[in-house]
């Protein structure tokens, strides 16, 4: 196997589970938030685990799709997705394949996102109106499915990327040495590998609002949202551009600082060997807070409010 797509496949498509030291909420730490399980199988054969979040008296006529990002399972977002449902919105959401409460052996491909979710939208049928959220790979996701469905007619696109090719360079700083990983793509889900967003982006009469930081660290701005910015021309599309949130933009900018206060200081002490065991690393997380590591900007969510 090439070198290349073998640290591909090893980083990036495998299997995403809790770990049990890195704190995440739940919908407990919400009063009065509701939510739902429901599985489905895909055309793969593997069940999918899909939730709704809301409150009570939320809206019927629109129902908000949050797709999230690379790790394990959408409760890495329940800030995110309880923000929406206490300005009275229905959420949507999954767990890709190869993450949390879905089944497989990994997520397979950058692509699998996208395939999960079109078969669950075709799936459930939906008949209100649905509005697509997602986060790094749920925004490319995101992007992929909005030009997919034409149902769709808008999407919140936060630190997302729009092509697999735009993403590995995002992320790896790379524009050589990645035929074999777009070769394996092509090879694995060419329908949803081959879009192309950048032809749709030029065109739409859809609405999209990306957001982004500019000194994201894990999906460059330049190579993204700002490649978007600077090359297409369309006034269906609008951004929200911030600075020193990373991969966050949506964060409060305290919840930055704590979460990356917290694990400069964790990552500094397995390294010094301070931390050697699970226990000891499970120590160390008991008591940091992850509401105040993921608290929001009211800014950021005024501007998707506004939009949706």
């Amino acid at each position: 196997m090439n070198k290349i797509l073998k640290i591909y496949l090893n980083k990036f498509c495998t299997r995403y589970d809790k770990d049990g030291i890195i704190p995440y909420l739940s919908e407990d730490d919400f009063t009065g938030l509701i939510k739902e399980n429901f599985t489905f199988k895909n055309s793969s054969g593997l069940i999918v685990s899909y939730f709704y979040y809301f409150y009570k008296n939320y809206k019927t006529d629109k129902t908000i799709l949050f797709l999230h990002g690379i790790g394990p399972g959408h409760t890495a977002y329940l800030r995110e997705i309880n923000e929406l449902c206490k300005n009275g919105y229905k959420v949507l959401t999954l767990d890709y394949i190869g993450c949390d409460k879905s089944e497989g052996d990994s997520i397979y491909s950058i692509n699998e996102p996208t395939k999960d979710v079109i078969e669950l939208l075709d799936y459930l049928n939906l008949k209100e109106e649905i509005i697509v959220i997602g986060h790094s790979l749920g925004g490319y996701t995101a992007l992929n499915v909005i030009n997919l469905r034409e149902k769709i007619k808008k999407a919140v696109v936060i630190s997302g990327f729009y092509s697999l090719k735009s993403g590995l360079r995002a992320i790896t700083k790379l524009n050589l040495m990645l035929h074999p990983i777009i070769k394996y793509e092509n090879n694995l889900l060419k329908d949803y590998s081959n879009i192309d967003n950048l032809a749709y982006l030029r065109n739409t009469d859809d609405k999209i609002l990306f957001i982004h930081s500019l000194d994201d660290n894990i999906v460059s701005y330049k190579f993204s949202t700002g490649y978007i910015k600077r090359h297409v021309k369309n006034n269906n599309l609008s951004y929200l551009i911030n600075d020193g949130k990373k991969h966050n933009p949506n964060y409060s900018m305290n919840a930055v600082s704590y979460m990356n206060k917290i694990f400069a200081e964790f990552n500094k002490k397995i390294k010094t060997k301070e931390l050697k065991t699970f226990s000891d690393k499970k120590e160390y997380m008991k008591d940091k807070s992850p509401m105040e590591m993921t608290s929001q900007d009211e800014i950021v969510w005024e501007k998707i409010f506004n939009f949706i």
